[in-house]
């Protein structure tokens, strides 16, 4: 193992669980419905808008020129349903959807200049008798040619947040996301993950998880998907003042995480394609497209079972054109080393390196937390790929850090810094900037 460690200061097949849809429908409807597709090739969604009166239509925005093409199936009732298309508020011309299986691709109109267009599709010839009833359901829409891609994008992981649900009067956690918010255009955010020890301990009123449920709510609300890594304060592992609930049972209590999966759930996470266990986020993969290219979030629970860690592997081997960022609670430490220990778990960090980690040419990056305040290294895979690993702790009192990651997939760079919007203050002792990372492609 090759390191080179910085000092820190004191779409694919699903695997296991439960599948979940890849990304949000692309489509808001009126009148109609965003439903399961039914129809081939099934979209990134997994959903498809349904449209069964003249008075819907379904709109979205795609970036690119030339004409217009949209996939859809129809049901006959005789005769197939028709649609009429428009661009950024003009009609463009219609088209007669003719199968009840393929999504087709249907062209339409004559073709229109490079940007950013709203394109509406409408149901203009609905009819119904007794025996049938004729509708369409539009799996997507998109333009002749694609848009120039943005290969420029960031994401953000959350430090351990647990001294911030303290008491509902400390705002900075909120003030955290908010601020990932408004400035979600600027950073071009596509993903927020976190490295655990969301809370710092349950108590019989769950206040605790009730802040952090309420702070996660602008991401929420933004449609921005994320990820939560658990910690060991995020377990019923550790009881109120920090200290362990009951010695006794503690391993066993580590993985007790009804609570958690209570205030946060896949379906809250948005991206969420697969599950080691179903009903609970505690190992879970999401993955989304940014920068042109693939990328797969693995979030794993703290010092993992070896059956997570077999579930993980094949995760990963299963996805080989996703760009892996892995996250889990505890991982370096804050001199930057591969920690040793298994704590109260069943694997250490240094068995996840040598039995995940470094052998898949796609895993890219490795976040954690727990231990220290913030550090990387970058190790070399045995397939010879750069792995970058980050550590982002901090355990404030005063101010609320975050740890942004801006990637450019054209120049193969990657660059990070930490800022906190409390208090305004960028950590720049921790600011790194590495080329040649070998996204995937």
């Amino acid at each position: 193992m090759a390191a080179a460690v910085t000092l820190a200061v004191a779409g694919a097949p699903f695997v296991g669980g439960t599948a979940h849809a890849a990304e949000p429908s692309q489509f808001s409807v009126v009148g109609g419905a965003i439903r399961p597709a039914t129809g081939t090739p099934v979209p990134a969604s997994g959903t498809h808008a349904s449209l069964w009166s003249n008075s819907h239509y379904a709109t979205t925005s795609v970036n690119g020129s030339g004409r217009v093409l949209i996939g859809a199936i129809g049901d006959n009732c005789q005769g197939w349903p028709t649609v009429r298309v428009s661009v950024d508020g003009v009609s463009v011309g219609q088209t007669t959807i003719v199968s009840a299986t393929s999504y087709g691709t249907y062209p339409v109109g004559a073709a229109v200049d490079a940007g950013q267009h709203t394109v509406q599709i409408q149901f203009v010839n609905d009819f119904r008798d007794d025996a049938c009833d004729r509708n369409v359901h539009i799996a997507y829409a998109r333009m002749e040619t694609a848009g120039v891609t943005d290969t420029k994008f960031s994401f953000a992981v959350l430090p351990d947040t647990q001294q911030e649900v303290l008491n509902a009067s400390d705002t900075r956690f909120l003030n955290r996301t908010n601020w990932l918010v408004q400035n979600r255009s600027a950073l071009d955010l596509r993903f927020v993950t976190s490295s655990g020890d969301v809370v710092n301990w349950d108590t019989p009123d769950h206040a605790q998880y009730g802040i952090a449920r309420n702070a996660m709510r602008p991401i929420e609300n933004a449609a921005i998907p994320y990820a939560l890594a658990l910690g060991n304060h995020d377990t019923q592992a550790t009881g109120p003042g920090g200290s362990a609930r009951d010695p006794a049972r503690t391993r066993e209590l580590l993985r007790d995480t009804t609570v958690f999966n209570r205030y946060f759930t896949v379906s809250q996470y948005r991206a969420v394609t697969g599950q080691f266990e179903a009903g609970k986020v505690d190992n879970s993969y999401s993955t989304f497209e940014a920068g042109g290219v693939r990328w797969l979030v693995l979030t794993l629970e703290l010092w993992p079972r070896v059956a997570a860690v077999n579930w993980a592997r094949n995760v990963v081997a299963a996805n080989p054109r996703h760009n892996v960022i892995v996250v889990t609670h505890d991982y370096i430490d804050g001199n930057g080393a591969i920690e040793q220990s298994a704590g109260y778990g069943e694997t250490s960090p240094q068995y996840l390196f040598d039995n995940l980690v470094k052998r898949y040419a796609n895993i890219r990056f490795v976040f954690s937390g727990h231990t220290g305040i913030a550090g990387n290294r970058v190790d070399t895979g045995v397939n010879g790929n750069k792995i970058y690993s980050f550590l982002q702790t901090f355990h404030s009192n005063s101010t609320n850090p975050v740890r942004l990651v801006e990637v450019d997939t054209a120049a193969n760079s990657l660059r990070t810094w930490i800022y906190a919007p409390h208090d305004n203050r960028s950590f720049t002792e921790y600011d790194r900037s590495f080329t040649g990372i070998g996204v995937v492609r």
